[in-house]
């Protein structure tokens, strides 16, 4: 899930992937990794992932298990670190502030489903992964600056609403996500709350919107992507709106958790 292993992955001009390739990779264990920096990429890799019930016994074996302790010492059962683990950005309402109530028992509320929360897990899981190969902050933005060009052009671009949904993004990856840049003239079904602003059967676009500093953006939506057919949904995207800087929050992510490292050391 990490740039870095991408950038390993791109070094070796590979074409397919098999059993004998996948061995190669770097195996993080107890020997070159320490446990605190483990769960913290497990529990983050999980949340990521477990996103439907078919997930629920490996939630419940990963949570279920120990964390080797690289100190020698004894074991940390799997639940207590991940329940003592903490974003790296403190007291963001964007981010849920819910590590401490995870159970073994995989629910729904487990994975993490905003486009901001899981941008935030992905950025913390490639610093983690830098620390346990043993490379430098400085390396790591190297990496993402060089190797990561049409990445670093679909971030710098991308704005997130103040519930952490995704409201523009010129990434070609997330067609139809967010609003387009200038509104489609024929495409009226937008709608604006604002103080300054009633209206509905309207078109609008992002730069119709993006200096809006309170306020609700919707439409309403048909859904056929689930098993039981077609239903309405509401897209809603509530103002203000920001855009995150990814060089920005890997040097914050890399200080908080150099400061946890020094802390659990002592």
């Amino acid at each position: 899930m990490s740039i870095v292993l991408d950038f390993f992955v791109k070094t070796t001009g590979t074409t397919e992937m098999n059993l004998s390739w996948l061995g190669r990779l770097p195996l993080l264990d107890e020997s070159n990794c320490p446990h605190h920096i483990r769960s913290a990429l497990h529990i983050r890799a999980l949340r990521l992932s477990c996103l439907t019930n078919h997930y629920a016994e490996l939630w419940c074996k990963a949570c279920d298990g120990y964390i080797p302790s690289s100190c020698g010492g004894k074991a940390i059962p799997a639940i207590d670190a991940f329940r003592a683990d903490s974003w790296t950005i403190p007291d963001d309402p964007r981010l849920p502030n819910d590590f401490s109530t995870l159970d073994f028992t995989w629910c729904r509320g487990h994975a993490l489903r905003t486009d901001y929360a899981r941008r935030q897990a992905l950025v913390e899981i490639d610093v983690l992964t830098g620390m346990a190969l043993g490379l430098t902050l400085d390396e790591l933005l190297t990496i993402y600056r060089v190797q990561f060009p049409v990445m670093r052009q679909y971030e710098a671009d991308t704005w997130y609403d103040a519930n952490g949904r995704i409201v523009f993004t010129p990434s070609k990856g997330l067609p139809g996500v967010g609003l387009p840049r200038t509104a489609v003239k024929n495409d009226t079904a937008w709608a604006i709350r604002s103080p300054g602003a009633n209206r509905s059967s309207i078109a609008l676009g992002w730069n119709d919107i993006r200096d809006l500093k309170k306020g609700i953006i919707s439409r309403t939506v048909t859904d056929d992507t689930l098993p039981g057919g077609r239903i309405e949904r509401v897209i809603e995207y509530h103002a203000p709106f920001s855009r995150p800087d990814r060089k920005d929050d890997y040097r914050r992510a890399w200080a908080c958790l150099e400061y946890r490292r020094k802390r659990l050391s002592k």
